[in-house]
């Protein structure tokens, strides 16, 4: 398994992860965020030329209110802080089952750390879906204090 940007041979419509919002999102808006320059969308895929896209993710800059992250990482930042969103995160059901969502999540963080060096950021949110609060809180995020959806992992 390789992870890529997404391009124009990557099969969007073909994927499907069990979730509709998420399968509409990636066939019909990711194509369109990353030629906008809105967020980027990275595949996971058997190899450079393969079209069967085996899940993906999709980060981005936000900013969160300093009252808004868990109370140890409030000390000494400003009112407002850079964070990168963790945006979409899906694992086709084929590949269900076979550690593709940590792949997928532990490549984000070894990406959003790369690019915090260059520009800044002091952690990454994600809104996650019910079903996949404890995916993420094994992996070291928590819940916000602003709603128990939102999770944050500092970097």
């Amino acid at each position: 398994m390789i992870l890529l940007p997404l391009n124009s041979q990557h099969d969007r419509k073909g994927f499907d992860c069990g979730n509709d919002d998420l399968n509409g999102w990636f066939s019909q808006v990711a194509r369109q965020h990353k030629d906008r320059g809105v967020s980027p969308t990275f595949v996971a895929a058997t190899d450079y030329t393969s079209a069967e896209v085996l899940g993906y993710y999709s980060i981005t800059v936000a900013e969160l209110k300093n009252a808004d992250l868990p109370e140890p990482y409030r000390k000494r930042l400003p009112v407002k802080v850079p964070v990168f969103r963790l945006g979409r995160l899906a694992v086709s059901v084929r590949h269900k089952g076979q550690r593709m969502g940590e792949s997928l999540l532990f490549d984000a963080i070894d990406r959003i750390t790369r690019i915090s060096q260059e520009v800044g950021g002091v952690g990454i949110l994600v809104n996650a879906k019910p079903s996949a609060i404890d995916f993420y809180k094994q992996y070291g995020f928590e819940q916000m204090a602003d709603h128990p959806l939102n999770l944050f992992l500092p970097l």
